[in-house]
């Protein structure tokens, strides 16, 4: 896993944080702290970003990607929440049985995804525009 995050870094579209930052945040924060430092929550552009989302675990965690659903609705619709960008079936990498709860309204990706209750607080990965950073 070393090995590939270093891959990573030198292909230059995924950076570290400063070391100083110990960020644990909900959904909500990690979008609006996104959104205030950088672009947005990270969203999976095409079947490379989703090998990097994929690949980027070194921190052998979790981490808050930008995909949602609205909550209580009948008919569940995931969302990127980078604005002006679309979701599609087509393109995904969410896990066994995934998605299946509708009181779970977020995804976090540790290699594939998973969505989990907003609340919750771990890393998230926040795009720029042109590199993806992993907060930690």
């Amino acid at each position: 896993v070393q090995w590939s995050l270093f891959l990573l870094i030198l292909m230059g579209k995924w950076k570290i944080s400063p070391p100083h930052l110990q960020e644990n945040k909900t959904w909500e924060e990690a979008q609006k702290y996104c959104r205030e430092n950088y672009t947005d929550l990270a969203s999976v552009f095409d079947m490379a970003d989703m090998v990097r989302l994929r690949e980027s675990t070194e921190y052998e965690g979790k981490a808050w990607i930008g995909l949602f659903s609205n909550p209580g609705k009948e008919n569940r619709m995931w969302h990127w929440s980078l604005p002006g960008v679309e979701y599609t079936e087509r393109e995904t990498r969410w896990g066994r049985s995934e998605p299946d709860d509708l009181k779970e309204n977020c995804v976090k990706t540790r290699g594939n995804w998973t969505h989990a209750n907003c609340d919750k607080t771990m890393w998230f990965i926040c795009y720029d525009g042109e590199n993806m950073w992993i907060i930690v």
